[in-house]
């Protein structure tokens, strides 16, 4: 199923404005099984999403913020 608002892989790698990286993680993911490079797309996604709040974390506390 495709969403309306999600861009095809066609218009990222056309997207003049798309970072390198997406571009060239995508066109690697593209020759691959389609299921494998979902999971693993996922698997990124919630490594870097964790290490980006680990990140946001330490600074407020350094910062001396009060977290929730």
């Amino acid at each position: 199923m495709l969403l309306p608002d999600v861009p095809s892989a066609e218009d990222i790698l056309a997207d003049q404005s798309a970072s390198r990286w997406i571009k060239d993680a995508l066109a690697s993911a593209l020759v691959r099984d389609p299921v494998d490079a979902a999971n693993d797309a996922m698997i990124l996604a919630n490594i870097l999403d964790t290490r980006a709040s680990r990140m946001l974390f330490a600074a407020s506390v350094s910062n001396g913020e009060v977290v929730p």
